[in-house]
């Protein structure tokens, strides 16, 4: 039997003896025992680590994901600010174009333009309803007397066919046959109607309209109505002649505002297709002042049928 060391530890209840070999087992079983706690809590902490990285791994799955969403999100937020930027910038210069538009218009018409005003009251100036342009049109003489055949001579300066003098001719002569029945261009009063002598009209008629509008009809071979008579648009008033000093059958037609003549040819062109048309070319009219009396007009009578 091999020699043993013995340890022999004493204290008040005795002593006790031990060996070697039982000191090494016991600090071996206490390494072992620390061993597989550590490897315990080397399990645990790993186990716990590793759902902590599933965790993480999942949340950032999610992440992606929402990010995905929100980057397509992102696109679709761009295309849409971009469409919508497209449209404003269409919108905007259809609106340039539309206020370009409404100035020419204030501009023929005399409007002054006040640009803090908004675009709808602007245009409400402007525009007039299908009643207030039949108003206008009864009112304001429109469209030729007689059958359009075309001009024989316009407005303005030219040699009298007569005297062979340079002379300024206050209206048209519209090309027509003798014979041929005379019409109202619109509602008025008859203000002349005889032979007028030295005038050089002969068989006179002179209409006076609404709104400072008088029209003139000469060399015609009768007449139908008389001073002080009242007329609608289209009543027959007359028929073309060559009386006074005349060439030949035509009818010399005159329109004056304000006892000032101005350029028929415009009038005997505008009509309800065209309405605009008259706004662009005659300017000596102050066609605001005149338009707003109309509409006052229609709204005085729409409240009278209301009572």
């Amino acid at each position: 039997m091999r020699d043993k060391f013995t340890i022999i530890i004493s204290d008040i209840n005795g002593s006790k003896h031990y060996t070697v070999s039982q000191i090494i087992k016991k600090v071996l079983l206490y390494i072992l025992l620390l061993i597989v706690v550590l490897v315990i809590i080397s399990v645990i902490w790993v186990r716990t680590l590793l759902d902590n990285l599933h965790s993480i791994e999942k949340r950032k799955a999610e992440y992606e994901k929402q990010m995905k969403v929100l980057a397509l999100r992102n696109d679709a937020l761009f295309e849409k600010i971009k469409t919508l930027q497209t449209q404003i910038k269409s919108k905007t210069e259809r609106l340039e174009k539309i206020n370009d538009k409404i100035s020419d218009l204030e501009n023929m018409m005399g409007i002054k333009t006040d640009m803090s005003e908004s675009v709808d009251s602007r245009i409400d100036l402007l525009k007039l309803t299908s009643i207030q342009r039949k108003v206008a049109l009864r009112n304001i003489p429109n469209g030729s007397p007689v059958k359009y055949n075309g001009v024989t001579s316009s407005f303005g300066w030219r040699i009298n066919p007569v005297k062979k003098t340079k002379e300024f001719h206050p209206g048209l002569d519209l090309r027509a046959k003798h014979g041929e029945k005379i019409y109202a261009p619109a509602d008025a009063i008859v203000e002349f109607s005889s032979y007028y002598k030295g005038s050089g009209y002969g068989n006179l008629v002179i209409l006076d309209h609404n709104f400072g509008f008088k029209t003139l009809y000469g060399h015609l071979s009768k007449r139908v109505v008389e001073k002080g008579d009242f007329v609608k648009k289209g009543d027959l008033i007359g028929y073309v002649g060559s009386t006074g000093l005349s060439t030949g059958a035509h009818l010399h037609y005159g329109v004056m505002y304000l006892q000032s003549f101005i350029n028929p040819y415009y009038f005997v062109k505008w009509n309800e297709n065209d309405f605009d048309y008259i706004f662009k070319k005659e300017r000596k009219v102050k066609w605001q002042s005149l338009i707003k009396a109309i509409q006052n007009q229609i709204q005085l009578l729409s409240q009278q049928e209301q009572k």
